[in-house]
């Protein structure tokens, strides 16, 4: 016998549910900023820049979400070379924080002497290190440790772990605004963190996205809709942007559809579900009129409520009405209709008797073109392609000027222009194509320039230059649109000649 969460997902055509509440890497969308801060990771860990700070608005941005995916990605790529701690409650004293530390990258039982753990933990960090593997250490949740002053100073020194000049890890330290604020008041902490990442919540292309990519991992089929995008702008307007909260209602929207057996989630289940979330029910309110003590049949009012208008979104107040009042009503609704309908007739004739009485009689109907002066005629017929200049003998140099069209003025450097246009072309055969799922271009050939636009797998960009970092990456200088160029990554695209 099938359970009701089976039924569920097979009702919507799921293999597994998409909406869990859960952090969960593998439903990780990896769009917009949150490919910008992965992209800056993955760059912080391959270059050993040392320390990495991640800050949100809000909660419920999908930080965690992102270091779980992140960890999960370089445990696939490095395997056993891959060492990492990830402390998700740093509510600790500044010795618990090394010895639990020390614990997860070393795999040994930490020790009571924090001398001893930070031996133990420089030893094991130099051993992944000079196994060609990658070391970091997470703190989520940083903006507990806003009014710890010396456990952060403790984690500040952590990061300068060396050996041979290098560091042995790539600390990233996760947080809220506070911790962000926090940290630029401590200026030997904050430029220890190079690389900095800041989300902010998601506009409405996002959301939809977010709810569409977890849809089509839990085994929806791409080319099926079913949440319509009246539902979408309600969930992103009720949510905020914030993505825990755009999970949470999409969850109960999808089950309140699948309990009315509706074809698609619309209005109706979205409504419900923000209504129960707020602890109002799962229907929309009504209000019961009275009027002079006596108890009329109720009429549908919605009220608008605290967190409808907090949320950028309020059903429309409907009054009741009175029986009794219909012909005053109508006559009240036509009165202004008439007078506008007389007022755009009155504007209508005077427009037209302004235009028979005034208007000359003789309008100009014709396009005066302006006469270009040409180039006289040479002696012989002109041919398509441009000629080509030869050799004469001297005694025939007279007579090769006189009968052979030259090419001057305008048409000269039209020429000319035409024949560097295709020489440009016959030489600019590279492309470059994006090879992951997507790739930023950008306005230099540096991971820290701006962002211009995010193009996706299989995308091809004409290359007219390349140039290597700092850091010995190539970058590949492209063509984007008119004269606008931009600079792609070399490890997120490949160089081809077709």
């Amino acid at each position: 016998m099938q359970t009701v969460s089976e039924e569920y997902l097979r009702y919507w055509g799921l293999e597994h549910h998409p909406f869990l509440l859960a952090p969960d890497g593998h439903m990780m969308c990896v769009t917009g900023q949150y490919f910008e801060c992965y992209e800056r990771l993955k760059y912080a860990i391959m270059t050993n820049k040392g320390g990495v700070l991640i800050a949100s608005e809000d909660a419920g941005l999908g930080k965690t979400t992102m270091l779980l995916k992140l960890i999960e990605d370089m445990t696939d790529q490095h395997g056993n070379n891959f060492r990492y701690a990830y402390i998700d409650h740093p509510t600790l004293t500044a010795e618990q924080m090394i010895g639990q530390i020390t614990e997860m990258i070393s795999g040994l039982t930490q020790f009571n002497n924090k001398l001893e753990n930070l031996a133990t933990l420089k030893s094991a960090l130099i051993a992944g290190k000079m196994e060609g593997g990658r070391n970091i250490i997470v703190i989520d949740e940083g903006q507990m440790l806003c009014e710890a002053r010396p456990v952060l100073q403790e984690l500040r020194a952590l990061i300068n772990l060396t050996h041979n000049g290098e560091y042995l890890h790539t600390f990233i330290l996760s947080g809220q605004k506070a911790l962000w604020d926090t940290l630029q008041e401590m200026p030997e902490f904050w430029q220890r963190l190079p690389v900095r990442y800041y989300f902010t919540p998601l506009r409405f292309e996002e959301t939809r996205e977010l709810v569409r990519y977890r849809l089509n991992k839990a085994g929806l089929n791409v080319d099926r809709e079913i949440f319509s995008n009246d539902a979408i702008e309600i969930i992103h307007k009720y949510s905020q942007g914030l993505p825990r909260t755009i999970i949470a209602v999409s969850d109960l929207a999808l089950l309140n559809g699948y309990n009315d057996k509706a074809r698609k989630v619309g209005f109706k289940e979205v409504t419900k579900a923000i209504h129960s979330m707020s602890g109002r029910g799962e229907t929309m309110p009504y209000v019961i009129s009275e009027k002079n003590g006596e108890t009329r049949k109720p009429s549908p009012r919605v009220v608008e409520t605290d967190s409808t208008m907090r949320n950028g979104f309020s059903p429309i107040e409907s009054a009741p009405r009175n029986p009794d009042r219909k012909v005053f009503d109508a006559a009240q609704f036509l009165k202004p209709v008439i007078v506008i309908l007389l007022i755009i007739t009155f504007i209508f004739i005077g427009a037209v008797g302004y235009r028979m009485f005034s208007s000359p009689k003789d309008p100009p109907s014709t396009i005066i073109i302006k006469e270009v002066e040409k180039p006289e005629a040479p002696g012989k017929p002109t041919v398509e392609n441009p000629p080509v200049q030869s050799t004469e003998e001297p005694g025939r140099e007279g007579q090769a000027s006189a009968t052979a069209p030259v090419d001057t003025g305008p048409q000269k450097d039209v020429i000319d222009s035409f024949r560097e246009e295709v020489k440009k072309r016959r030489e600019s055969n590279r492309y470059a194509v994006v090879t992951v799922e997507a790739a930023n271009v950008r306005s230099g050939p540096d991971i820290e320039s701006s962002r211009i636009l995010t193009i996706v797998r299989g995308e091809r960009l004409p290359i007219i230059g390349e140039k290597s970092d700092d850091d010995g990456m190539k970058w590949y200088k492209v063509n984007l649109y008119g004269d606008r160029t931009g600079w792609i990554a070399s490890i997120v695209a490949d160089q081809t000649n077709r």
